[in-house]
């Protein structure tokens, strides 16, 4: 078996779905309202234009069709169906047919040409017995962590970087098939999940505007570079992710406990130098590496603050090295990564400031970055016009860098199902940096959503 779910893991996990359905309409009341009053229906569409300064182009045109069907059996069981149309007419962000080969085949997008695609977002079953036990079983996002911004905490489904960081977290998540179960002892809720689909990061190729260079140290000159095939995850169980979370409410405090064993959804560069034909050749051999990382939230309002952060260790995480003597430019360390929050409303007025740390515990030298990092973000809101319209600015900086960027945006809702959006997205530092990397890629974007 391949590194993707067979036809036959498939079937079973459909079938269970099926039988869950079946059991759990028929265990419990007998359905009283039509197929009509149990079904819900929705659909938005929205586009998006955006402007690109260096390039005098347009860096993108983006329509998307985000039609979702909710069944209620009853009241403690219902099937979500969440899917959506993608095209972009410029082809620009993602050139060609993306070959996904860090995506499992049950969540591959279905491409009708370069343009254009067809994703099932989510389909998952739910269900709860006697109000104890509650069951979802099938494709979904699973959210753990508080940040804005950036992400700490919230590694259980992986991203699509088609736009760097830029796209709101539920959009840029890839929903996977697992299961997940939750059910309370005394005060503390217990959620178990358990994640079969081995997918991970959609990264960019070389020649995309989002691609992230600074991953990749530059060839000296002369050297050649063979740039091999991803080695996956191949065994269907015992390659799986699984994770528990622990949530309770203490004196004030929203508290919650989070370990994930899974596979970093970013693969590990190892590099070896040979001569090829009396060619230097650096040869790049990508793999996925396993990870255990423990973490944890708090949050507590006071008054008009919200008081939350973010607290996570991950054990001997993979670095590129610098270090001449590491092994195949490869070394190894703990990491413990924080983030402290505060949000204060006041009237039309929402503030949130968040910093973030990282710190590289064992003494190695990284490539492209710094053993103790900081970021730091800024939010402000307001609302006016009777709540009409909405404008807002985030601030994303590098404090060692001195990289970041900065989203200023209007949000106008001409009526209950239409809303017009002003975006600007504007990048700034030095090019060999996260942040830096893209100045070249300051854009503005003229937009709507409409739904019915």
């Amino acid at each position: 078996m391949g590194y993707n779910m067979s036809n036959k893991t498939m079937k079973t996990v459909l079938n269970i779905i099926f039988l869950s359905i079946v059991i759990t309409s028929y265990a419990q009341e007998k359905p009283k309202k039509t197929f009509k009053e149990k079904l819900d229906a929705s659909l938005v569409l929205s586009y998006d234009m955006s402007y690109e300064f260096d390039s005098e182009k347009l860096q993108k045109t983006e329509l998307i069709l985000k039609p979702e069907f909710i069944y209620k059996f009853n009241r403690r069981s219902k099937l979500v169906f969440k899917s959506q149309i993608y095209s972009e007419f410029q082809d620009n962000l993602e050139t060609g047919t993306p070959r996904e080969t860090m995506v499992s085949n049950f969540s591959k997008r279905l491409f009708i040409d370069d343009k254009t695609s067809l994703e099932l977002r989510e389909f998952y079953f739910y269900t709860r017995f006697k109000n104890k036990l509650r069951v979802t079983i099938g494709k979904q996002q699973i959210v753990w962590g508080e940040t804005d911004g950036l992400k700490l905490l919230d590694i259980v489904n992986p991203q699509n970087f088609r736009r760097f960081i830029l796209e709101d977290f539920e959009d840029s998540r890839i929903p996977l098939w697992s299961v997940k179960t939750e059910f309370d002892i005394n005060a503390i809720g217990v959620q178990l999940i358990w994640i079969p689909d081995n997918t991970y990061h959609i990264t960019q190729d070389f020649d995309a505007p989002y691609f992230t260079k600074n991953l990749f140290k530059a060839l000296p000159n002369g050297v050649a570079m063979e740039f091999r095939q991803v080695q996956r995850p191949e065994r269907f169980f015992k390659d799986s992710d699984i994770g528990i979370k622990l949530t309770t409410f203490a004196k004030g405090w929203d508290l919650s406990l989070n370990y994930l064993y899974h596979y970093d959804d970013l693969p590990v560069f190892y590099n070896t130098l040979s001569q090829f034909n009396s060619v230097p050749t650096i040869t790049i051999s990508p793999k996925y590496e396993r990870q255990h990382t423990l973490g944890g939230t708090f949050n507590k309002v006071i008054g008009s603050s919200t008081f939350r952060g973010e607290l996570v260790y991950v054990f001997n995480q993979n670095f590129s090295s610098n270090n001449p003597n590491a092994n195949s430019a490869v070394e190894k360390s703990n990491v413990y990564k924080s983030a402290l929050g505060i949000d204060y409303i006041k009237g039309e007025y929402v503030f949130s400031a968040q910093l973030f740390n990282e710190w590289i515990t064992e003494d190695i030298i990284p490539f492209n970055r710094d053993r103790f990092e900081t970021n730091a973000t800024f939010l402000a809101s307001k609302e006016m016009l009777n709540d009409n319209l909405k404008a807002e600015i985030l601030w994303v900086h590098s404090m060692n860098n001195k990289d970041g960027f900065i989203t200023p945006s209007l949000n106008y809702w001409l009526n209950s199902n239409t809303q017009l959006i002003l975006k600007s997205h504007l990048f700034y530092g030095k090019d060999q940096f996260l942040f830096g990397q893209f100045t070249n890629r300051n854009n503005v974007s003229f937009g709507f959503k409409w739904g019915i």
